[in-house]
């Protein structure tokens, strides 16, 4: 059986109205993304900007001329974006904890599903209420996506952004991951939040003031028993977003992957996508770095290898920037970021 080839991307941050460029950039992004031939796609949550019935009306133009809205094509998670929307402009910041403390999350959740209901077809859901966690079936892939969104708290929550997996979810995850109909299948989970040790070090924003705010509250809460129950039943990989940048890296035991950076990356302009050879044998990872600017090489200084993964060079296809990637522990900052648009 030939590999199967993923493509992953994140936080595209889509919205018509605040976010023109990153409309631009997603579609480039997706045009890059179907030429090479990929077999599915996978959004891990931050589709778009501010949650809002336009925004989602956005994504869904800009997916539907891909064909990717198809559930044998396209496979999404939920991000906090999603939820709760965003600051978009200086005047959002004072009203915006009261606009996370009135959003009805299960509400926010249903309209997720029902703006990509396509991507829900054809899986493997534990409840008949909630869509996650879920499982979709793709060649030899599992497929697992979970919501990782925390629902507002004054004192654990207050800006929307931290994460948490809550009791319930977990024991339905439990039952997935062990149920005997997937084990010989490659189990890969998908999620928003980060398992990174620096949680709080997003990018430099424009909207420097609220850049510090929201980033003392990107955490997710219960990593470690996640890690562990993740361990436990084989999974090879988890896909995420949340922190704008792309890396891989390992945290106890296991191997993850951000996407963070595919529209909102450490270059103006600069679009990543994380392309996954799947076989029976092995995950092989690919970090593709676009640019408007003439191919360079371009150095992700990450911390040295650990766990025994070792680091790899990936070259990419013509036209494309080569990438160093070094696995560790940590997602470390990237060399010679450039000029920022808003992160939030």
């Amino acid at each position: 059986m030939r590999p199967l080839v993923i493509a992953h991307i994140s936080d595209l941050h889509i919205g018509s109205e605040h976010r023109p460029r990153n409309s631009t950039n997603a579609r480039r992004l997706l045009e890059y993304i179907v030429r090479r031939g990929v077999d599915h796609v996978v959004l891990t949550g931050d589709i778009t900007a501010n949650a809002g019935p336009v925004d989602f009306a956005e994504a869904r133009r800009i997916l539907e001329p891909f064909g990717l809205l198809n559930p044998a094509r396209l496979t999404v998670v939920i991000g906090n974006h999603d939820v709760f929307g965003g600051v978009q402009v200086p005047e959002d910041i004072l009203g915006f904890p009261r606009r996370c403390k009135e959003t009805t999350y299960e509400r926010k959740v249903e309209e997720f599903r029902e703006h990509f209901r396509e991507a829900f077809q054809n899986s493997f859901f534990t409840s008949p209420f909630d869509p996650f966690p879920f499982a979709k079936m793709i060649g030899n892939v599992l497929l697992v996506g979970i919501n990782t969104v925390a629902p507002y708290s004054r004192i654990r929550n207050p800006l929307g952004s931290n994460g948490e997996v809550g009791s319930v979810q977990f024991r339905r995850l439990e039952t997935i991951l062990g149920a005997d109909v997937f084990q010989k299948r490659k189990k890969i989970i998908l999620a928003h939040h980060h398992f990174s040790r620096n949680e709080g070090k997003q990018p430099a924003s424009v909207n420097s003031v609220w850049g510090t705010i929201e980033n003392q509250t990107m955490r997710l809460h219960g990593k470690k028993p996640l890690c562990r129950l993740f361990r436990s039943h084989g999974v090879e990989i988890v896909l995420h977003g949340h922190v704008h940048r792309n890396a891989e890296y390992r945290r106890k035991g296991v191997r993850f992957l951000n996407g963070g950076g595919s529209v909102l990356g450490p270059g103006l302009d600069e679009l990543n996508v994380n392309m996954l050879r799947v076989s029976d044998r092995e995950v092989e990872v690919e970090i593709h770095c676009l640019s408007d600017a003439k191919a360079r090489k371009r150095e992700f200084l990450l911390p040295p290898p650990v766990d025994g993964f070792p680091a790899h060079v990936v070259v990419k296809p013509e036209g494309v920037d080569t990438v160093v990637v070094m696995e560790g522990d940590e997602l470390g900052e990237p060399a010679g970021r450039g000029d920022q648009q808003p992160l939030l």
